[in-house]
Parts: structure tokens; C-alpha cells; sequence
């Protein structure tokens, strides 16, 4: 049986599996590279790939999209003429707050037409499979947790250190948990963010935050760091997986606030320490618990490389996705 003809508006390179099964929309010579992209110009770009899918896609089997502009746009299209093939996977679907407005209910009501069309929508935390087939009245079965991947093309124990413990990211952070924990504490911390996380904090003395900072700034600050704090507000959405499974693929022991995003990556003392959200007496005590015990730093390290390197290479994630196509074709994986 011939494999599955895949076309995708994402370019996952460090896949040799994505690579070759898989045609990427931006590799056709009709689609131009993207460049970086106002929201405006995004918009745009996200409108023409949906022109040039639709365009091309009665020769493929599948189409899956990784833009959310693109792929709520092609599932109206499949809505509105009815369309069941190809079949349609959206990836790293996360959804914004529920409120209770006129605007956010008919907002509601759009995405159950729209996502009623989808075959399958992947989810980066099995709660969120939950919380959207509620949201929109679908089936639990067209929701499915798809386990990130790092980032970190190479896992590998980084054992060198400069005594600092950092914490990055910026979509969900609970930073004031964090100064709250940190705050009379001897112990140095960087915090890399953007402005809008840290507006209206006072970060102690013994906390350096860096703004903006480039990509690479980043990893050498985790490279060089003790180990790793992800402290997050609790939210319908999964956030804080990128941050986790960078630094556990670098050897670095992770503290987090136990919340959609982290529940799935790690496992509480075994490769990693959750603790409960909004809670800077049980964060500090699960900092003092890794500057104070280096067997469970090393333990957490050791477990937590193991655990991406079984469950979060970029291999597993295109592999997951593939099998996916296949099984909604009605072939063998």
C-alpha cells in the first residue's frame, strides 16, 4: 500500500522521517520563504498558504497546518463546501481563556463550526483534550495529546554551572510566586522574559532579569545554569512544556508549578518537582531541596534526560503525527 501523500505548512528539519514523507508547503517553488511578519503581514501569509493548500490539495491525502490562521481558515473552507478529503490535522492547538461576553460566546460558536470539520486537532497535555471537545461539543476522540518535542537537537547532561538558577518564558508565567520564593534568599537568579511578564513586579536584589534576550543569549544562559524554575499561572491552556523539555534535554534538573503544561512532561520526583500553583512557601522549599541534596540533582538529571530522549525528540513528535495520518486514512502504521 502506498504511504500517505502528506503536505504541511511546517518545515520540520530536524526530522529526517518529516523529510521524507512529508511535502513542505514553503519547499514548492509557488510559495515563497517566510520572512519575519508583522500581525498584519502574518494574516496575509497565513491567507495565502490557504490559497495555495486548497490549490494543491486534491493530490495529497492529507494536509496538516501548524499555523492556527491557516488552519481554522482551510477547516471553514471544508465546513462551507463540505469537503471530507483530504483529511485535515491541526497541530499544537491551544485556545485562549473562556469568558462570559457576548463577543467571546460567538467567538465559541465559530470555532465548534470549524473545528467540527477537523479530523484530528493534537494537544500538547491530555487535560487540554478534555477541556476542548467540552468547549466545543466534539468528540474527545478528535482531541489528541501529541507529547512535544525539545528543541535541544542534541540531549546531553551540560554539568557545568555558574551557581545561578534561571527561569525563562513568558506566555503564563507566574513571576510573582517566583520573587515571593526568591525574596531573602543568598541564592542568585536570572529571570529571561519580556516586559509585559514582569510589568508591575518588584524582583529582589538577588534576582537579575534580562529582557528580549536572543535565542542564543538563552541557551548559553541554560547551559550554564544550576537548574531550572518554571513558574506558571493556572490556565485552560498548556504553557512552560518548551522551557521544561529544553532544559531536561541539557541535564537540567526542572522545579515547576504543577498546571496543564507540565503534568504530562514531568513526574514529581522522578525527572523533575511539581508544586502547587501560587505557592512560594513550597516552590522555595523545592529550590532549597535541590541546592541542598546533589544526589536528587543528579537524579532528576539523569531521569530527566532519559525521559526526552525516549518521549521528546523531534523523531517521536513527527512519528506520532505520521502514524496519526495513516490510522485516519484506514491504513497500517
Amino acid at each position: 500500500m502506498c504511504p500517505p501523500r502528506i503536505l504541511s505548512d511546517i518545515r520540520i528539519s530536524q526530522s529526517p522521517t518529516w523529510r521524507r514523507e512529508v511535502v513542505c508547503l514553503h519547499d514548492l517553488r509557488a510559495v515563497p520563504p517566510e520572512s519575519s511578519l508583522t500581525v498584519a503581514r502574518s494574516t496575509v501569509s497565513s491567507v495565502r498558504d490557504l490559497f495555495h493548500i486548497v490549490r494543491l490539495s486534491r493530490g495529497f491525502d492529507v494536509i496538516v497546518t501548524s499555523d492556527i490562521r491557516t488552519g481554522h481558515l482551510f477547516a471553514l473552507v471544508r465546513r462551507l463546501f463540505r469537503l471530507r478529503r483530504p483529511k485535515h490535522i491541526i497541530l499544537e492547538l491551544m485556545l485562549d481563556e473562556e469568558r462570559d461576553d457576548a463577543l467571546w460566546r460567538l467567538k465559541r460558536y465559530l470555532q465548534r463550526l470549524v473545528f467540527s470539520t477537523v479530523d484530528v486537532s493534537f494537544v500538547s497535555s491530555t487535560r487540554e483534550v478534555i477541556a476542548y471537545a467540552k468547549r466545543f461539543g466534539i468528540d474527545a476522540n478528535r482531541f489528541r495529546f501529541l507529547p512535544f518535542h525539545t528543541n535541544v537537537t542534541e540531549p546531553r547532561i551540560v554539568g557545568h554551572s555558574e551557581g545561578y538558577i534561571l527561569s525563562a518564558g513568558m506566555t503564563g508565567r507566574d513571576y510573582a510566586t517566583l520573587c515571593a520564593a526568591a525574596r531573602g534568599m543568598r541564592q542568585r537568579f536570572v529571570v529571561v522574559s519580556d516586559r509585559a511578564s514582569g510589568r508591575g513586579l518588584e524582583f529582589p536584589e538577588n534576582v537579575d532579569v534580562l529582557y528580549d534576550v536572543p535565542y542564543s543569549k538563552y541557551l548559553g544562559l541554560l547551559e550554564n545554569c544550576r537548574f531550572v524554575v518554571v513558574p506558571l499561572k493556572k490556565l485552560v491552556k498548556s504553557t512552560g512544556q518548551v522551557a521544561v523539555l529544553e532544559a531536561m534535554a541539557l541535564g537540567k534538573p526542572v522545579v515547576a508549578t504543577e498546571s496543564t503544561g507540565t503534568l504530562d512532561y514531568i513526574e514529581s520526583g522522578i525527572n523533575g518537582l511539581l508544586v502547587p500553583v501560587g505557592d512560594h512557601l513550597q516552590l522555595r522549599r523545592a529550590i532549597e531541596a535541590l541546592l541542598e541534596q546533589p544526589d536528587l540533582h543528579r537524579t532528576l538529571a539523569t531521569n530527566a534526560l532519559e525521559s526526552v530522549r525516549q518521549h521528546h525528540t523531534f523523531e517521536a513528535y513527527t512519528n506520532r503525527i505520521i502514524q496519526t495520518a495513516k490510522e485516519i486514512l484506514g491504513r497500517p502504521s
